[in-house]
């Protein structure tokens, strides 16, 4: 069945591909697309990355084959229309046929970041931004913005506005931008900028947060994506025979457990170095890394602290690793 569909695919000039996708072996797989495994089969059609419909319970062959025909017409139309400049991430437009908006060329922003399509992705970012600013002007002017200062209650309402949360977001995407061309200092201007105009926004907007950590961390570690991974990293740990170098090519080590998703051992890692303060601190005053005159407590800043404190950030004050890595740090410090 599934190589008859795939020839049918090709015939349209698609490439069609079926598989079945054990949901208990595959951790994480049913979170994603929000399916109980428990539960009856669910089919979802997905058309660049992106589940356009889906099709649940026990039903008939027939009716299996009525959808999967349904999809590649479908699908077929949409390659037509993005060959012709008319796709859905080419015409960026609401589906309720109002103009383009902050929101939707955020979305477009993302996808051509995610594609590496860094020039367009730029344009996009600072169009958002430039509406979003816009539209702040109106609320400011609405709330009294500038002429009283911001609290809690005031940043209350006006997180309920759009641009109050496209704003940061435009920001962070721009940094994000000037990060994967390896821009670190233009991305950290947009990282202080955005931490300086929407404090709040940090805290309160995850993927704020998470996007400014990261830039951070870049600036901070020296962390190179494209180089530095868990893998090359480890290789060299036992020939790293400086103190300070030492003290560096951990930070990095934190850095890379924290991009590839392992946040319990980069919490680990950092309490490590902390922990290796003490003996590390002479050299680390040798080389500026630290003051001269610092003394390690609970108030000190080191590299390591401010890795440890932004990875905290990034997760937010409620998540298991974060509660359990401030317990420990207590002890060190």
């Amino acid at each position: 069945m599934g190589d008859a569909y795939q020839e049918f695919g090709k015939d349209a000039g698609l490439a069609i591909k079926l598989g079945i996708i054990d949901c208990l072996k595959e951790p994480g797989i049913h979170e994603k697309f929000g399916v109980n495994p428990h539960m009856f089969p669910v089919l979802h059609f997905v058309y660049n990355r992106l589940t356009v419909d889906k099709l649940t319970g026990i039903v008939s062959e027939s009716q299996i084959k009525e959808s999967v025909e349904a999809f590649i017409e479908y699908a077929t139309a949409e390659v037509k229309k993005a060959a012709e400049g008319k796709g859905k991430f080419e015409t960026i437009k609401r589906h309720d046929n109002d103009d383009e908006n902050p929101m939707t060329l955020l979305q477009v922003a993302h996808k051509q970041l995610q594609k590496r399509e860094v020039a367009k992705a730029k344009k996009t970012y600072e169009k958002a931004l430039s509406q979003s600013l816009e539209e702040m002007d109106l609320v400011n002017k609405r709330y009294g913005v500038g002429k009283k200062k911001m609290s809690e209650e005031l940043w209350t309402k006006l997180k309920r506005e759009g641009c109050y949360n496209t704003a940061p977001q435009s920001l962070c995407g721009l940094g994000m931008c000037a990060l994967s061309t390896a821009q670190v200092g233009e991305a950290m201007t947009f990282v202080k900028r955005t931490r300086s105009e929407y404090p709040y926004a940090v805290r309160d907007l995850r993927g704020v947060a998470e996007a400014l950590v990261r830039i951070e961390l870049f600036h901070i570690t020296g962390f190179n994506i494209e180089d530095d991974n868990y893998a090359t990293l480890l290789r060299f740990d036992d020939l790293v025979e400086d103190p300070v170098d030492f003290y560096n090519h951990h930070l990095k080590l934190v850095v890379s457990h924290y991009v590839e998703g392992r946040t319990r051992y980069a919490i680990q890692e950092a309490l490590r170095i902390i922990r290796s303060e003490q003996k590390l601190l002479p050299a680390l005053k040798e080389r500026n890394i630290v003051p001269s005159d610092l003394r390690l407590g609970p108030l000190a800043e080191t590299p390591a602290r401010k890795v440890l404190s932004l990875v905290f950030e990034a997760l937010g004050p409620t998540h298991e690793d974060v509660i359990q890595g401030r317990k420990m740090l207590q002890l060190y410090t």
